[in-house]
């Protein structure tokens, strides 16, 4: 456990560099304040699954009442990133969701089918030229415009992705600003073309300040990039993106047949999981 200033140890009257971070004259309630800082310390994985701080040390680092913590240590709970122990303490939990790969897959049903379901905040909807490395992935000009959608795939106030999506413009106007708002990209797709397979590639890396505030956690805290690729059955590519989540919470869960697709019909194959710790 990251250790507490001798300031923070000491009269919460004295201050500290955490309260003194703390916005009094925001709008948004302290406890808030605090639970988002505090949120940022378990999601950058320093904690492990050991013992969280006390409700005292907590108010020792803020300098806000007992009152004020037990609200935000409440939330955390509800959320899942923590967990009360009667006449023990308080403690990280480090269960994390497996987000399964397959035919079929849906991280939005996935996450409804545990009682925490997704909801999807839109950080870009516009047509704009391609990135480079998205114009060769996708098969179009580095100029041509594509639909690109930048949105946060998030339970309640957990983040589980920041997700950058390039749709190819034979398909951009099948998807509607409402619909990326309310539905998974692929359901969308697959109203409009016949998808066939997907290139994932994964890779373990730590947060940098940018991706740090993509996804609400501390800099170099661990985190899983996804690049992606989906094709339709002509064999062209459909979407390509590249996603990011903390590896503090998501798991990814990948199911491999291991013989030919004739005489794979109902063989399950070896399911490998992908997951980041620091």
């Amino acid at each position: 456990m990251p250790e507490l200033s001798s300031t923070a140890r000491g009269d919460r009257n004295e201050g500290s560099a955490l309260a003194l971070d703390l916005d009094r004259a925001s709008p948004l309630p302290l406890y808030a304040q605090v639970k988002r800082r505090l949120q940022a310390i378990i999601r950058s994985g320093v904690l492990g699954d050991g013992r969280f701080y006390s409700d005292q040390e907590v108010c020792a680092m803020f300098g806000v009442s007992r009152f004020t913590v037990r609200q935000a240590i409440q939330e955390l709970v509800a959320q899942g990133l923590l967990r009360r122990v009667q006449g023990h303490g308080t403690f990280v939990n480090t269960e994390k969701f497996d987000e399964i790969f397959g035919p079929q897959m849906d991280f939005k049903d996935q996450w409804e089918r545990i009682g925490r379901p997704l909801t999807f905040r839109l950080h870009r909807f516009a047509a704009l030229p391609c990135p480079e490395d998205m114009a060769f992935h996708l098969g179009v000009g580095i100029e041509q415009t594509v639909l690109h959608i930048e949105r946060v795939r998030q339970s309640g106030d957990t983040i589980a992705s920041y997700d950058f999506r390039y749709i190819h413009p034979d398909f951009a106007a099948s998807i509607t600003q409402a619909d990326a708002l309310q539905h998974s990209l692929l359901d969308l797709l697959s109203r409009c073309v016949s998808l066939s397979h997907a290139q994932n590639r994964m890779e373990a890396s730590l947060a940098d300040a940018e991706v740090a505030q993509l996804l609400d956690v501390a800099p170099d805290s661990p985190v899983m990039v996804r690049e992606l690729v989906y094709f339709g059955k002509d064999g062209l590519p459909v979407m390509a993106g590249r996603s990011y989540s903390p590896g503090s919470l998501v798991r990814h869960t990948f199911t491999v047949a291991l013989s030919s697709p004739e005489s794979a019909a109902g063989a399950t194959g070896d399911t490998m999981a992908f997951e980041v710790n620091d």
